[in-house]
């Protein structure tokens, strides 16, 4: 019996039907079909060969359409909805997953990109093969992405990769907790590519002296007040392809480009950055900046306002609300935004409900989250005790009203996502 590499019915992926016998119609859908191709593998405990054997047997029969495939990712899943329990496989360069590779490579001979799935990791097993004939495809635009580096091969550099070049190799994450900087720099020097890099808790900042070529995302910046402002500009021009960081939620150094470009936005007011509260997580979480026509801004932040507020005025409120919204990403830049708010000085005593819902309209439209601290608890309790019995006691973990609020907020502001805020107690509330 002729075994079948997809086990999964066509049905879950419906297509609208087409006639190809027109021959002008063929000629032109053809090579929009097959420019890109995803390959999903169902899979057990172990590499079923004959799955591989199958789609090398379907490339070999389908030679004109070859030429016509640009991309090629491939995923694997597990058989019954189950993830498969193939984690950091090492593969011997003579295995079905090699030999498919290999026979992708040399007959797509226009291919830009091939994806492999987080199964197969940098590093891991002989790779050679792969990697030879990748530098041996015909097209200066191909690239090879493996989503990780091994975390344990890492420790021993693979001896078979130490000869060849790596400048169309693509590793999407290091972890820098998970693999030594010595041994990435070898394989930067031989033209490794770096998409993005996770700095772990443990880890110094001494990952910043190096250039990682391809760099577009940080997870956990971390750099150390001994880093100066200058030093922190460089590295951001020796990477212009790096377009987000995610800041660590310990890191409080004013010397970032950032930072000194945010305060001068909301001079004269004072205040402080915080990290924001996220009821999934126990810890705080870190602010985010993106870099929007050359220039980074934060797109993910909470701001305490440390100015004297006079009771009653609700105008610099405002002021300081539109300031703020002002200093901030607008869309289509920045399609998404994380906004908290909060006050030293007890605006909760005098500020309505009503009001601030006109503020945020009028100033913080273009926010999709809001964190609005401990003063709309204080509005809330405050409008709230007018209405309950005296001595009423307020649940931990809830603000009175604050159902009804958000829904007012929201049917203002139609784009905005969520709405959180803290009780008396300082827990964590979300809407």
């Amino acid at each position: 019996m002729h075994h079948k590499p997809f086990t999964r019915s066509l049905d879950l992926y419906p297509v609208d039907s087409m006639s190809l016998v027109n021959r002008r119609l063929r000629r032109i859908s053809i090579p929009i079909l097959f420019k890109e191709v995803a390959i999903r593998l169902y899979l057990g405990d172990d590499i079923d060969g004959e799955q591989f054997r199958c789609l090398r047997e379907a490339l070999e029969r389908k030679t004109h359409l070859m030429p016509l495939i640009r991309k090629v990712s491939i995923d694997y899943k597990g058989l019954n909805d189950r993830g498969p329990f193939l984690y950091s496989r090492r593969i011997t360069g003579e295995d079905p997953e090699t030999l498919f590779l290999v026979d992708v490579l040399s007959r797509c001979t226009r291919l830009e990109h091939l994806d492999l799935p987080r199964e197969i990791a940098f590093g891991q097993g002989n790779q050679l093969p792969i990697i030879s004939a990748l530098n041996s495809h015909p097209s200066d635009n191909i690239r090879l992405r493996f989503m990780f580096i091994n975390e344990w091969v890492c420790r021993a550099v693979d001896n078979d990769l130490s000869s060849v070049s790596l400048s169309r190799v693509i590793c999407q994450c290091w972890r820098t907790e998970r693999c030594s900087e010595q041994t990435l720099k070898t394989w930067l020097y031989q033209g490794l590519n770096i998409g993005s890099i996770e700095v772990g808790l443990s880890v110094d900042d001494s990952w910043m002296d190096g250039t990682y070529p391809g760099l577009t995302a940080i997870n956990g910046w971390n750099a150390g007040e001994r880093r100066s402002l200058q030093f922190t500009v460089d590295f951001l021009l020796r990477h212009p392809l790096l377009k987000k960081i995610d800041i660590h939620c310990l890191h409080e150094c004013d010397m970032t480009p950032w930072r000194m470009a945010f305060a001068s936005k909301m001079c004269p007011y004072s205040f402080d950055i915080k990290g924001r509260e996220n009821g999934q997580w126990p810890q705080t979480q870190g602010n985010n900046v993106v870099k929007i026509d050359g220039q980074w801004l934060y797109n993910d932040i909470k701001v305490i306002f440390r100015d004297d507020i006079a009771r009653g005025d609700v105008e610099t409120v405002e002021t300081l609300v539109r300031t703020l919204g002002e200093a901030l990403p607008h869309p289509p830049d920045c399609p998404w935004l994380f906004v908290g708010i909060d006050f030293l000085s007890p605006v909760g005593e005098f500020l309505t409900s009503d009001k601030l819902i006109g503020i945020l309209v009028r100033n913080m439209s273009h926010a999709d989250i809001l964190n609005l601290g401990k003063f709309v608890c204080d509005i809330l309790t405050r409008e709230c005790s007018q209405i309950l019995e005296p001595g009423s006691a307020v649940e931990e973990g809830f603000i009175p009203g604050f159902d009804s609020f958000c829904k007012r907020l929201k049917q203002a502001m139609p784009g905005l996502h969520r709405v959180s805020g803290q009780d008396s107690q300082g827990h964590f509330v979300q809407v």
